[in-house]
């Protein structure tokens, strides 16, 4: 009977495996055969072959039609781009949510569309609070109960706007949570008019917050910056002087994105 590892490559395993073909190829050795991998990964020349045939479809790798052997794909560029193109984004982002973080002493956040949610990946903490340890970045919240998620939605293209409200369950968190479709789209209208988005004790009882959006080169919003803090000192009266501030620092951010603003937000008042 043929050893676990030799059977046919299903779930984890399988992943692993490619994964290992894939960090094989380097500098030094660019292109390599079905043999030479099995020789090297210690996994048999059968199951090297199916999974290099699953990448080739993906366009992971290449095979090399003079020699018939195997180098990496060019969709791997296309991946390796969008990690700099978000590596960027944060490194752009970052002193802009210091200075929001120190100036309101509240949490700044950089988050991004991710799976139908609304992914942080960076965070400023001004040093009053950082003894909490909020721990936001590599968090995923809903779309329709924060400012940010909500930004997201509001400034995606109408086709892809729809198809993820089809998917998403509007779940309640508070009693102020939007949770029908018609009032979310609403909301989103009144987002898209305004150029920010406020959420006010909707995905958690006494917690306020405002965001804006990041617009790259394109014309497409690829990020919103937001800031959240207790009802109690982010208050009604205060969240929209924040996001006055929030559109204005969401502007140069995008500005350092390449982005060239139709409109300035000069026309926004607090």
């Amino acid at each position: 009977m043929p050893d676990e590892s030799e059977r046919a490559p299903a779930g984890t395993q399988a992943v692993r495996k490619a994964v290992a073909i894939l960090k094989a190829f380097s500098h030094d050795q660019p292109e390599l055969s079905v043999a030479e991998l099995s020789r090297r990964l210690g996994i048999h020349k059968s199951t090297v072959s199916r999974l290099l045939g699953a990448l080739e479809l993906e366009g992971l790798v290449e095979r090399n039609p003079e020699t018939g052997r195997y180098r990496l794909g060019t969709e791997l560029i296309v991946l390796a781009g969008q990690v700099a193109g978000h590596a960027d984004l944060r490194l752009i982002a970052k002193p802009y949510l210091d200075a929001l973080a120190s100036r309101y002493g509240e949490t700044a956040n950089l988050v991004i569309l991710h799976h139908d949610s609304a992914l942080n990946i960076e965070q400023s903490v001004p040093a009053e609070r950082q003894i909490k340890d909020i721990g936001w970045v590599g968090k995923r919240t809903s779309l329709h109960a924060t400012s940010p998620g909500k930004v997201l939605l509001a400034f995606l293209p109408a086709e892809e706007r729809a198809a993820v409200l089809a998917r998403l369950h509007l779940h309640r968190y508070t009693a102020r949570t939007i949770t029908t479709r018609e009032e979310l789209e609403q909301e989103l209208e009144r987002v898209r008019r305004q150029g920010y988005a406020l959420a006010q004790e909707e995905l958690e009882e006494g917690l306020n917050s405002a965001a804006a959006p990041v617009w790259e080169r394109s014309g497409r919003v690829c990020a919103a910056i937001s800031l959240s803090g207790p009802a109690y000192r982010v208050t009604a009266e205060l969240l929209p002087k924040i996001a006055v501030e929030l559109v204005e620092a969401a502007e140069q951010i995008s500005r350092r994105l390449g982005y060239v603003p139709a409109e300035a937000s000069a026309h926004l008042k607090p």
